[in-house]
This record gives C-alpha cells, sequence and structure tokens, in this order.
C-alpha cells in the first residue's frame, strides 16, 4: 500500500484485520490490571546482558560546568557520567561508581520515577538460573528502555558474582555482535573470549526479587555514615529502603494502536519510520508541543512484549479518540505485523 499522509488521510494500517495473537512469556508475565509490575516477596525470572558504563559518559542534565565531558544522548537516560571524579549519577540523583553492582531495569518493573510507583534505589537479590548456589546483590540505578519484562542490564561485577567461571573481563561486547555467549562457551567453540566481540544480550538466565540492602561482611555495627571498604558490592550511596506496602500504580491507559508513514509531525523534527516514536491522540496530546519529547511505556495483555516510545507528533481526533496512538512501524513490528493494521495496547506517560 502507498503511503499516505496522516495528517490528510487515515492512519494505513486501519481495515487489515484482527488483533496480533498474544504470545505467553515462557516464565514471568508481567500484570494485565494495572497493578504493580515488581512486588515483595515474589520471585521473577528474566535474562542479565551486559551494562557497558563506557557508554553512558554524558554529563548530567543539571551540570553547569564546561567542563564536563561531551557525547552523545547516554544509553538510559536516567543515568549520567561525571568526569570530574569518574562517578555516576542514577535516577533521583543517586551516585554511584563503576565498580558497584547495579541493574538497570526492564521499563514496566522499573516504574514510574516521578511518582512513588518506581523501583529506583530498591536492591535486588539475584540467582544464576543455572547454579543457584551463585547469588549477588545489586541496586537499581536507572531504566534498561529495550530489556524485556523479568530482565535487565547488570554491571560488570554482578555478572562476575553470578557467573564466576566465565571470563567477563577478557570479554568485548557489542550490540551488533551475532555471535552469543553460548557460541563462545560451546566445548567445540574455536572462538577465543579475547579476541572475539560478542553480544551484550541475555548472558545469563537469572531469578531475582526484591531485598534488603546487603549487610556488610565482618562489620557488626548496624549503622555507619562512611562508605564500607568491605561490602560487596560496594555502597556509595544510602539505599532507599523497600517500602512494605504496595505503591500505587501508575495511570494506565487503552486504546487502539494503528501504524503510519510520516516522518515529520507536530513536533517540528524529522525522524525515521525505524525509530521507536509515537503520535498521541489530540485529547491527550493537545495541540502544542509540550508533550514533545516526553516518553510512554506500551504493553500489550498477554504478552511479554514492552516497548519505550518517544512522542514525536499528534493524530488528530478524526482518527483517534482518547486513548488511542499511532506508532511509527519500528514500535508497531514490536507487537505484530504491518498486516496486522489495528492492535489494542494500554500505556503510559514515563
Amino acid at each position: 500500500m502507498a503511503p499516505i499522509p496522516r495528517l490528510a488521510a487515515k492512519p494505513l494500517s486501519i481495515i487489515t484485520g484482527a488483533l496480533f495473537t498474544a504470545f505467553s512469556a515462557p516464565s514471568s508475565t508481567p500484570p494485565t490490571n494495572g497493578a504493580n509490575a515488581t512486588l515483595p516477596d515474589t520471585q521473577y525470572i528474566g535474562s542479565a546482558s551486559f551494562l557497558n558504563l563506557t557508554l553512558l559518559h554524558t554529563p548530567p542534565p543539571s551540570s553547569s560546568s564546561s567542563s564536563s565531558s561531551s557525547s552523545s544522548s547516554p544509553i538510559s537516560s536516567l543515568v549520567y557520567y561525571h568526569s570530574n571524579n569518574n562517578t555516576y549519577t542514577g535516577c533521583n540523583n543517586m551516585p554511584f561508581s563503576s565498580t558497584d553492582n547495579i541493574v538497570l531495569m526492564n521499563p514496566l518493573q522499573f516504574g514510574n520515577v516521578s511518582s512513588s510507583n518506581s523501583t529506583c534505589g530498591d536492591w535486588i537479590q539475584i540467582q544464576n538460573r543455572q547454579n543457584t548456589d551463585l547469588s549477588t546483590y545489586a541496586q537499581i540505578v536507572g531504566v534498561c528502555d529495550d530489556c524485556e519484562y523479568g530482565s535487565m542490564d547488570l554491571s560488570l561485577g554482578a555478572l562476575n558474582d553470578l557467573a564466576p567461571d566465565l571470563p567477563f573481563d577478557d570479554m568485548t561486547f557489542s550490540n551488533s555482535s551475532d555471535i552469543t555467549i553460548s557460541d563462545l562457551t560451546d566445548p567445540n567453540s574455536t572462538y577465543s573470549p579475547s579476541t572475539t566481540t560478542i553480544s551484550s544480550e541475555n548472558l545469563l538466565d537469572i531469578t531475582w526479587s526484591l531485598s534488603d540492602a546487603p549487610k556488610p561482611r565482618n562489620n557488626p555495627a548496624p549503622t555507619s555514615t562512611t562508605t564500607p571498604t568491605t561490602t560487596s558490592p560496594t555502597i556509595t550511596a544510602t539505599p532507599t529502603p523497600t517500602t512494605p506496602s504496595t505503591p500505587p500504580p501508575a495511570e494506565q491507559f487503552s486504546g487502539r494502536a494503528t501504524w503510519y508513514s510520516d516522518t515529520h509531525g507536530q513536533c517540528e523534527h524529522n525522524y525515521s519510520q525505524s525509530d521507536l516514536i509515537v503520535a498521541v491522540n489530540q485529547d491527550q496530546m493537545g495541540t502544542g508541543k509540550d508533550m514533545c519529547g516526553k516518553k510512554i511505556l506500551l504493553t500489550q495483555k498477554g504478552s511479554d512484549v514492552q516497548v519505550i516510545a518517544t512522542v514525536v507528533d499528534m493524530c488528530p481526533k478524526a482518527f483517534c479518540k482518547f486513548g488511542d496512538l499511532d506508532l511509527s512501524q519500528a514500535a508497531f513490528k514490536k507487537f505484530a505485523g504491518l498486516g496486522v493494521g489495528e492492535l489494542t495496547l494500554q500505556w503510559s506517560w514515563l
């Protein structure tokens, strides 16, 4: 079907048929009733990928120093690098260092950092699913935009704790590599860890749950105002204690999702259909630019797929009612093929 400008006609994907057949995750699945996605005393199943902190070398947004290191956008919009002391700032301005055991949590289980519905600062206990005797603690400092429900990015120290037999320190990782950790560790493999670039994704199968902060080893004192030097992992910030009561969920909307082919919209900047972007209905977007650049979390009942999309346009009332969205082709294809045409999705502001 030839592209049709969305403002001149209905979204391209309307008319094309039934909803995408939802598939269930082989492990934990996200809640479908708007409940909080991360609860105390609950175990979750997922995978751990490598968190490359060198890719996060970006000055914090509030920094006024002209000597801060310059770079492109960070991998996570909530994590920033301070070049003056080689430290980082995570969600809620929480400081940490590259040697700490830290986590970037998947969007659904990270929650909304601007409200109480967030795991920012929480500690989790993680186990290696293949060897449950191996476990570690890590603190959530940001969101992993591309991680699926149950999964996360882990710092190198945490990965080493969970799989000390794997030479993570010698490995080179890249998101674009087709060589997996299984290829590298296969007994018949000819790959060398020190010379082979492997995919940073899905390095370990894990189970995890919310936890209290780990206690310092060999230190009976219950409180301390200094950074413990015998703690594994090193604690550089006072951890936010896990709230015993369940925080209220972020407001969730449900509506029809279609796809379109525009490359320029109300926010007046060019974009690509390969970008994860969205046009929000006029009732919730308005006719101005206040919502431009905001991010939304997209989910679908019965599926573990979750997508973070950036608002770049408005879908007029003639085509989108309250709750409806018009997605880029790349965002739509995260849930179904373009031929499906129309989906019912749930979404919330981040």
